[in-house]
């Protein structure tokens, strides 16, 4: 060895000195692991069942949509698909025994309540909590 070998050799020795290597006390490590594993299952607790169930929801909801189309829309009629649900639309009557209300109120109000879900999903999904 020549003198910068020893020089760097004894640096080295000052501060990687094995006789300080300090152990953790006694159960730590097992604490630690508890503690991980209770967060990991309070997390798993506070979320909803659509969090949780998110793709067969949405799976389960595109099926649904498709066999109500192919149940609603005629298979030999040329029609659009916009022009045969308008039909469907334009048959439905909402009758209400106390109040005499326009024919257009019963869609603004079907209207509002379809945007207001849309809202509400679109909050959902915009706004979520990061839970790491």
């Amino acid at each position: 060895m020549n003198k910068q070998e020893i020089n760097d050799h004894n640096l080295l020795r000052k501060f990687l000195n094995p006789e300080k290597i300090e152990k953790a006390p006694e159960g730590f490590t097992s604490k630690t692991l508890t503690r991980i594993q209770i967060e990991s299952q309070s997390v798993n607790l506070n979320k909803g069942f659509f969090v949780k169930n998110r793709v067969p929801v949405i799976s389960a909801a595109i099926t649904a949509g498709l066999i109500i189309a192919a149940i609603t829309i005629p298979a030999g009629e040329t029609e659009s698909v916009g022009s045969t649900i308008w039909k469907y639309l334009q048959d439905l009557h909402f009758t209400l025994p106390i109040f005499n209300l326009p024919g257009w109120l019963s869609y603004a109000m079907m209207g509002i309540f379809l945007l207001g879900f849309f809202d509400r999903a679109l909050f959902g999904i915009f706004h979520k909590r990061n839970n790491p």
